[in-house]
C-alpha cells in the first residue's frame, strides 16, 4: 500500500491528521454562495479572448492586488488558537508524470495561475491551485481573485474603486452590488485557470470557470477572514497552434481563434483536454490543524517595489512556519501569518505534509495580502471553509 503523504512534523502527528471524513457540526444557517460564470457552450469564446493576437491578453495581464492596507499583528495570547474538530481530505494523483529530467522537480502540477478581466476592463492575474472533488474539476484561490472585494467597514478599499472605474459592465455590477448588503457581487469576466503556466505555455490546458463557491460573509462584507473562494471549471481545451498558408485558409479557419502576424497567419486548434483532476491531480485539504505546523508555500513571486507589483512567469517554493495574527481595525481576526524567502501572489497555496516526488499535500492556506515585506497572510481553514469547499466538491 503506498504513502500517500509522508510527514514534515512527525509520523504520529501525520497519522494523526489522516482522519478522512471527519464529520463537521451543522450550521443553523447557510453560509454558502454559489454564483454562476460561464456554461459550457461558452467556454470555448472565453478561451478566444485570451489565446487571440498571439496570446497578447495573456502576456499582458498584471499580478492583481491583494487588498491593501492590513496591519496584521501576531496573537501570542495562549488559549487563543482556533478550535474544532481536525479533519483533512485525501489528495488524489493525475496522469502519471512522465519520466526525464523536468524543470518542475518536486513542484505541483496543481498549481497555476488564474485569469480575468478585472472591473477596470484590463486583464489580470493570481495563483489558484487544483484541489480534491467528486468531479475533479475544483480550483482554490482567493476571494477577491474571482470577486471585486468589499470595504471593510469604515475604510475605503480596492473593491470600491474598482466598482466605480469607468469599463466593463461587470465592473458596474460589482459596484452596485457593494451597495446592498444581501446582494453577490458579480465575478470577475472571463476567468480561466491554467496549471503549471509559465511565460505563456498552456502545458495542461486551459480550465474556463463554471461556478464559484465562496463564503457569504466575504460577498457581503469583504470579511478577510473568509477571503477564499472554489471555482469549478469546464473540462480543459489544449491549444495547439497551427500556420495558416493564406488568406484563404485564414478566411476559412474555424476550429479555433485565429490571427494575423507579421510573417502570415496563424489558427489554435482547441484541443480536448479532459477533466483539470485527472490531468494534474488536486491537493487534498486539512481543517482545523494547529497553527504552528511548517507549510510549504507555492507562487509565483511578486515584486512591490514603488508600489507596483510584477510577477515572476516560474513557480516557487519556500517553507514556513504560520502564526496566528490579526488587525482588528478591519474584518481579519482569524488571520495566519507565514514569513517566507519570497513573496506571493494572491491566490497561492500553502500546503501541509508536502511530498515532492508526487506533489501532492493538504491545501491548509492561501494567500490574501500582506503585512509588512515578506510576511503572507492566509485565512485560518477552519469548519466553515470545509462547509464551503464541501458545497463545492460535490457540485458537478
Amino acid at each position: 500500500m503506498k504513502r500517500i503523504l509522508p510527514p514534515l512534523w512527525g509520523a504520529a502527528a501525520t497519522a494523526a491528521l489522516l482522519v478522512s471524513g471527519t464529520a463537521v457540526p451543522a450550521h443553523a444557517y447557510e453560509i454558502t454562495v454559489t454564483t454562476p460564470l460561464v456554461s459550457g457552450e461558452k467556454a470555448a469564446d472565453v478561451i478566444a479572448y485570451w489565446l487571440g493576437d498571439g496570446g497578447r491578453p495573456l502576456t499582458a495581464a498584471t499580478p492583481f492586488s491583494a487588498p491593501a492596507g492590513i496591519q496584521a499583528t501576531p496573537v501570542k495570547a495562549e488559549g487563543s488558537a482556533p478550535g474544532g474538530v481536525r479533519g483533512v481530505v485525501p489528495a488524489s494523483a493525475g496522469v502519471k508524470r512522465a519520466s526525464g529530467p523536468s524543470r518542475n522537480v518536486n513542484l505541483p502540477r496543481t498549481t497555476g495561475k488564474v485569469f480575468f478581466v478585472g472591473s477596470d476592463g484590463r486583464p489580470h492575474w493570481c495563483a489558484g491551485t487544483s484541489v480534491q472533488s467528486d468531479h475533479r474539476n475544483l480550483v482554490a484561490t482567493a476571494g477577491h481573485c474571482v470577486y471585486a472585494p468589499r470595504p471593510a467597514a469604515g475604510s475605503t478599499s480596492e473593491g470600491t474603486a474598482a466598482g466605480t472605474a469607468a469599463g466593463t459592465a461587470a465592473g458596474t455590477a460589482a459596484g452596485t452590488a457593494q451597495g446592498a448588503e444581501d446582494s453577490t457581487p458579480a465575478p470577475y469576466r472571463y476567468w480561466i485557470f491554467i496549471p503549471g503556466y509559465a511565460g505563456g505555455g498552456t502545458p495542461w490546458g486551459v480550465y474556463v470557470g463554471a461556478r464559484v463557491f465562496a463564503h457569504s460573509d466575504f460577498t457581503r462584507y469583504g470579511d478577510l477572514d473568509r477571503d477564499y473562494a472554489f471555482v469549478s471549471v469546464h473540462a480543459g481545451l489544449l491549444p495547439k497552434r497551427v500556420t495558416l498558408r493564406d488568406a484563404a485558409q485564414y478566411a476559412a479557419f474555424s476550429a479555433g481563434p485565429k490571427y494575423r502576424t507579421t510573417t502570415g497567419y496563424t489558427g489554435v486548434r482547441l484541443l480536448p483536454a479532459g477533466r483539470l483532476g485527472d490531468k494534474v491531480g488536486g491537493q487534498g485539504l486539512a481543517y482545523n490543524l494547529p497553527v504552528d505546523r511548517p507549510l510549504a508555500i507555492f507562487g509565483y513571486p511578486t515584486q512591490t517595489a514603488e508600489g507596483h507589483a510584477t510577477g515572476s512567469t516560474r513557480l516557487t517554493r519556500a517553507y514556513g512556519r504560520p502564526f496566528l495574527a490579526q488587525d482588528l481595525s478591519r474584518r481579519a481576526n482569524e488571520l495566519i501569518a507565514v514569513r517566507s524567502a519570497f513573496t506571493a501572489a494572491s491566490g497561492s497555496p500553502w500546503l501541509a505534509a508536502y511530498h515532492g516526488v508526487r506533489g501532492l499535500g493538504y491545501l491548509n492556506g492561501l494567500t490574501i495580502g500582506l503585512s509588512g515585506p515578506g510576511t503572507g497572510l492566509s485565512p485560518y481553514f477552519d469548519g466553515e471553509l470545509f462547509q464551503v469547499y464541501s458545497a463545492a466538491r460535490r457540485a458537478g
